[in-house]
């Protein structure tokens, strides 16, 4: 067989195969549904101290600020990057383990399909685990902070080690 006629034969019979090799798990697809149903996101970001802003509190307030907005924009595709929105955080009773904590509000739009009004609730914690290093731990939700859901996500922070 002719090494161009061999390739043209390979090629026809792999072409089948290509076309039904859409992977599909339906157990998979239907967690992610239900997570994206809830709009959950749990997340933990592990910075060198100094990117928290050296002691200024403007510099940390945007470092949480940014952690938060990447994992909105970049990492999660809710909103597009530079879609205005407007934090506010308020401090909280600070969990067990942890240095620093805040709950709030985040106020945008949604940017891929209709533009509507988004509203998404958060809790930021931190904690410095050694003289070099910290985690800031982000629990954000659609769903109101007393809402059985943010008992789970909660114990996410406090299963979580420096």
């Amino acid at each position: 067989m002719k090494p161009a006629r061999a390739i043209v034969l390979g090629a026809a019979l792999a072409t089948p195969f290509i076309a039904i090799a859409e992977p599909r798990i339906p157990k998979l697809d239907a967690d992610l549904e239900k997570r994206l149903a809830r709009g959950d996101y749990v997340y933990t970001w592990d910075l060198d101290r100094g990117t928290l802003g050296r002691g200024d509190p403007y510099r940390v307030m945007r470092t949480y600020y940014d952690g938060l907005m990447y994992a909105l924009t970049e990492a999660r595709r809710f909103i597009e990057p530079g879609t205005p929105a407007v934090l506010r955080l308020d401090p909280m009773p600070v969990p067990e383990g942890w240095d620093e904590a805040y709950a709030g509000t985040l106020r945008s739009h949604e940017t891929y399909l209709e533009g509507d009004a988004v509203t998404l609730n958060a809790e930021i914690t931190r904690r410095d685990c050694n003289p070099a290093r910290s985690q800031l731990f982000y629990l954000v939700s659609s769903k109101p902070r007393d809402d059985p859901g943010w008992d789970e996500m909660r114990k996410a922070r406090a299963a979580i080690v420096c």
